[in-house]
């Protein structure tokens, strides 16, 4: 078992401390008023050991302040520890930098690399272990997190392999498949749930088949026979008026064909008067069309001609260009500059020196002249230059005024020759319009004088077939017609068919009922039974896995509860269904840890914790404990580990073994 004690804490510019070393005995009380550093010597001890705040956070704002800035200089903690009995001093500085800072590690005076010094620790253990089995509210605040994540770490530590217990319980594992038991569980609820519903609402499809019932074919068959006989004695009867009547029939339907003959020749002689009427209204329609399209042509022409460029204005620019012209034509260069640059003469009272009010040197007044007539060359060939370039630009803007003036000379006469185009084709429009005019009306003419109807008075087609039904016509009237009589025993024949296709239909269709009330009912008590297999089977399922979770968390409890005196885990729980639940909680005299259990025994199940978790990882490690004060100091108990009690009391800070 590897064993820790702390045997000296020191820190300089560690949040509220500016320098302070404290001695630590087996057990140690550390007690003062709040906000003393009680806490803070905590926090030094966990981030020198695990980088982390006793409360799992990370040391990000621990550097000490002075009227709320942040002081210059190294953040340093030091720890003092017997590791099995030899004594190690580790150490850990934090300097500031400009834009982040550095961390430095130290162990019994020799620097060590961050990769380095964490492997120097796990020789204790990992950061994770050391926090939680030295601080009990690690583990409680993943507790209140995750029940779930608590229960995974106390396998973990305890050795326990839920694998293993699956492996000896093959058919739970088959049930499972990678799924926690409680989720494997609620599924399966929700399952038999489903199909508990799907069989009720089959018992009820079946008592609603059944509630049917089914037809009587006895009171059809009677039916069936009476509307036969009946529909035997129509048809003789109908036989003998057919007999009779073949004759009539034989005239009728000579008629009958004769005024289709007839009535076809009246179709044919209409038809051709359509015709040439419609000949007449679809030349109207392509005249009148024409004409719309050419009354829209002349619209669009009038519209072209009215908007279009007109040459008088055109004329005014060609007339402005001109002048235009005859100003730049007649424009000069003004040499006025030039002949007073040409009869600027030497100044003599330039060759007079200003301070002395003596004659220039000879050959300094030569000087002055000879620089006089440069310049004065130099302004002469810069006016000529502007009179060139006046010349230049003057000989540039007639050409331009001139190729515009032709331009628009050119545009003139374009734009007179499209003036004249647009009066010659609307001319041409009038003219079409009228031509069209004409025609219409002539059509229009021809179209009055076509008659109604037909006149058949000249067809000898049509007066011979009339001829012919007026003299089958006079025989047919010379014959006794039974038509009347056999046309009710032949709707009375047709009646008593139709009764009898219904009576068969419905014969038909009872006994396709009956047999389909049968198949119906087959198929589903085959469905509730293949149901009730299913259910049996999920409820079967949910046997096992209750029996499972029962004794793995038996298994489990068995496994952990010896180490703990003062609360016990308990993992397995029921719901109001009676279904089992695995759980993590931790039971003191009957009261769940968070569920109303007083704060005293609350601090002892702190102790009792961290006291397990270290016998379950095998370590001896300082216990620290919070909040003392609220514990009578005979009810602490005796560890067998180093122990660190913070208190609230009225006195300073201090730090003593009792």
């Amino acid at each position: 078992m590897k064993t820790v004690e702390l045997k000296q804490l020191n820190i300089e510019n560690y949040k509220k401390f500016e320098s302070a070393e404290y001695q630590f005995a087996p057990r140690t009380m550390v007690s003062g008023r709040n906000r003393q550093g009680k806490t803070t010597l905590m926090d030094a001890y966990f981030d020198t050991l695990t980088g982390k705040l006793a409360d799992g956070t990370s040391p990000n704002n621990v550097r000490r302040k002075e009227d709320g800035e942040e002081v210059e200089g190294v953040v340093s903690r030091e720890l003092t520890l017997l590791i099995d009995g030899e004594e190690t001093v580790i150490r850990k500085e934090t300097k500031k930098g400009k834009s982040s800072s550095t961390t430095k590690y130290q162990v019994d005076g020799f620097d060590y690399n961050q990769t380095k010094y964490k492997e120097f620790l796990k020789g204790i253990s990992d950061s994770e272990t050391i926090m939680m089995c030295s601080n009990a509210r690690v583990f409680l605040n993943e507790l209140r997190k995750s029940t779930a994540s608590a229960r995974v770490m106390l396998e973990k530590m305890a050795g326990f392999n839920a694998d293993k217990v699956l492996q000896d319980n093959p058919e739970v594992s088959e049930i499972i498949k990678n799924h926690s038991v409680e989720e494997v569980v609620k599924k399966l609820n929700r399952d038999k749930k489903d199909f508990q519903k799907k069989i009720d609402a089959k018992k009820v499809e079946i008592d609603t088949v059944k509630k049917q019932g089914t037809p009587d074919f006895t009171i059809l068959e009677e039916k069936k026979n009476a509307v036969l006989d009946k529909l035997n004695g129509l048809l003789e009867k109908e036989k003998l008026l057919n007999e009779t009547n073949k004759t009539y029939d034989e005239l009728c339907y000579e008629i009958t064909g004769l005024k289709k003959s007839r009535d076809a020749i009246i179709s044919n002689a209409a038809e051709a008067l359509q015709e040439e009427k419609r000949k007449i209204v679809s030349l109207l329609n392509d005249r009148r069309f024409k004409q719309k399209h050419e009354e829209e042509n002349l619209r669009i022409l009038g519209n072209f001609l009215a908007t279009a460029e007109k040459p008088e204005r055109i004329q005014q620019r060609i007339t402005v260009l001109q002048e235009k012209y005859k100003q730049t034509y007649a424009s000069t260069f003004d040499e006025t500059a030039l002949n007073a640059i040409q009869n600027e003469k030497f100044d003599p009272e330039s060759a007079i020196c200003p301070t002395c009010g003596q004659a220039l040197p000879e050959e300094q007044v030569e000087r002055l002249k000879t620089e006089f007539e440069q310049k004065k060359q130099e302004r002469i060939h810069a006016e000529f230059a502007k009179k060139e370039q006046f010349k230049a630009d003057k000989q540039q803007k007639l050409k331009d005024i001139t190729e515009e003036g032709n331009s628009e000379v050119a545009r003139r006469k374009e734009v007179e020759e499209k003036r004249k185009d647009i009066e010659s084709q609307i001319e041409q429009t009038k003219k079409n319009i009228s031509t069209l005019a004409s025609e219409i009306a002539q059509k229009n003419h021809e179209l009055e004088k076509l008659p109604s109807e037909p006149d058949m008075s000249g067809n000898e087609e049509y007066q011979a077939v009339v001829a012919e039904i007026q003299k089958k016509q006079e025989q047919l009237d010379g014959l006794t017609n039974n038509s009347e009589e056999n046309a009710a025993v032949q709707a009375e024949r047709m009646s008593a068919e139709k009764e009898l296709t219904g009576i068969e239909i419905k014969i038909e269709m009872a006994k396709q009922a009956v047999q389909k009330q049968t198949e119906t009912l087959e198929q589903l008590n085959t469905e509730q039974k293949e149901l009730g297999q299913e259910d049996s089977d999920i409820q079967q399922k949910l046997d096992m896995l209750k029996e499972f979770s029962i004794k793995k968390n038996q298994a489990l409890a068995e496994a952990i509860n010896p180490l703990f005196k003062h609360f016990q885990f308990q993992f397995l729980d029921y719901t109001q269904d009676g279904e089992p639940v695995e759980v993590c909680k931790m039971i003191c005299d009957g009261i769940g840890y968070f569920d109303g259990l007083n704060h005293s025994d609350q601090i002892l199940c702190n102790i009792d914790l961290v006291t397990g978790l270290q016998e379950l990882n095998g370590l001896n490690l300082p216990i620290w404990v919070d909040d003392v004060e609220s514990v009578n100091a005979d009810r602490i108990p005796d560890t067998g580990r180093q122990m660190i009690l913070l208190k609230v009391s009225d006195n300073e800070l201090k730090v003593e073994g009792i």
